[in-house]
């Protein structure tokens, strides 16, 4: 991989995490595209860098949970809530996780599955679109909820199956607010990203080069302009274009990959 090709993927990852398209699925398909093997390391670093994205957009919000944690420990204090719910739904994005890692893995490299995902993850759009009910605040989640919406990112270790498109429709569909919705499922990547950048460590720092640290650069600058204009979109705008821009690209990776079987 050459510095240019780092630096397209890290693009790429930056605008497609935190939009709900999948950025796996991408990753999979510009690298196919770029003739490039698979590099967990590389893609864990491009999504650690957009971690760093999403800490520094809601770093206000970042900061008032942890001193919700440090002076009031109170679920009727809406930031406390909030970071109790955030735990709560990354317990069973763990469990998923590091359960199903290894059967997924494989799967990165292949187009067809990629497809599958993206078609599935539109498919999940459209029914959050059309059915989900914007009634819930901070106040009326429960951690049922929470922990509901932390199965779906758990399932979206699949690539293909978008994180924040499985996260955001789970959280229409229980009736919460818009914007709420994207808050809460942008807060609820940090601890998955983490944990996962953390698991794969090793294997990064044993590939550190100029190469990843670009990419990783252009991935959190990249990610930070996509949070900032997601945010404004979904609090005005329905998400639905979303869904057909997977349909799209879904059934073009899967015509690609069963026609490169």
């Amino acid at each position: 991989m050459n510095l240019y090709q780092s630096i397209i993927l890290g693009i790429v990852q930056g605008l497609t995490e935190f939009l709900p398209v999948s950025s796996s699925g991408h990753l999979v398909i510009v690298t196919n595209l770029l003739k490039l093997p698979p590099d967990v390391a590389f893609d864990i670093m491009l999504h650690f860098a957009t971690l760093l994205a999403v800490c520094v957009y809601f770093a206000p919000e970042i900061f008032q949970i942890i001193k919700a944690f440090l002076t009031d420990r109170s679920l009727k204090n809406p930031y406390f809530k909030l970071g109790m719910l955030v735990i709560a739904g990354s317990i069973p994005t763990a469990i998923i996780g590091f359960s199903l890692s290894d059967i997924f893995e494989g799967l990165f490299s292949s187009l067809l599955a990629v497809g599958i995902f993206l078609i599935i993850t539109g498919i999940l759009i459209m029914i959050a679109e059309s059915y989900g009910k914007s009634r819930k605040d901070i106040n009326k989640i429960s951690f049922m909820d929470s922990l509901i919406i932390g199965i779906a990112q758990g399932c979206a270790i699949a690539p293909g199956l978008s994180r924040s498109g499985t996260t955001i429709s789970a959280s229409l569909l229980l009736g919460l607010e818009r914007p709420l919705a994207a808050r809460f499922a942008f807060l609820l990547s940090i601890p998955a990203i983490l944990g996962a950048s953390i698991f794969k460590s090793k294997a990064i720092l044993n590939n550190v080069s100029v190469e990843m640290i670009a990419g990783s650069i252009a991935a959190a600058v990249t990610g930070y302009i996509a949070i900032w204009a997601f945010m404004g979109l979904i609090q005005k705008k329905s998400i639905r274009g979303f869904a057909y821009y997977c349909f799209v690209l879904g059934a073009i990776s899967f015509i690609l990959g069963y026609c490169g079987r």
